[in-house]
């Protein structure tokens, strides 16, 4: 019986799937200096939640607003680039 439940394990184990979230932000910096230099908000497309975003990006610096977010299918690693949001996608048809 063991051996029947490791069997199954093992051959189901090989069709999972990947896959992860993108999110869309515009940022805007709080910074007098960089307000007082022109600084433009920015729409950035990024892998880290926005809490995560904004800790590693500058913190209290940023101001983070999460305009959509989506599902990418696939493998995550290697620098790939994030796949398009699927509305963008539905447009360009």
């Amino acid at each position: 019986m063991k051996y029947l439940i490791g069997l199954t394990l093992l051959l189901t184990s090989s069709v999972c799937l990947a896959e992860y979230r993108a999110y869309q932000y515009i940022i805007k910096s709080t910074d007098q200096f960089a307000i007082a230099n022109g600084a433009q908000a920015q729409i950035v497309t990024s892998t880290l939640n926005p809490a995560m975003y904004q800790s590693y990006h500058g913190g209290s610096l940023l101001t983070v607003s999460l305009l959509r977010t989506w599902i990418c299918p696939g493998y995550t690693g290697g620098r790939q680039k994030i796949c398009p949001h699927p509305y963008d996608q539905e447009e360009a048809k």
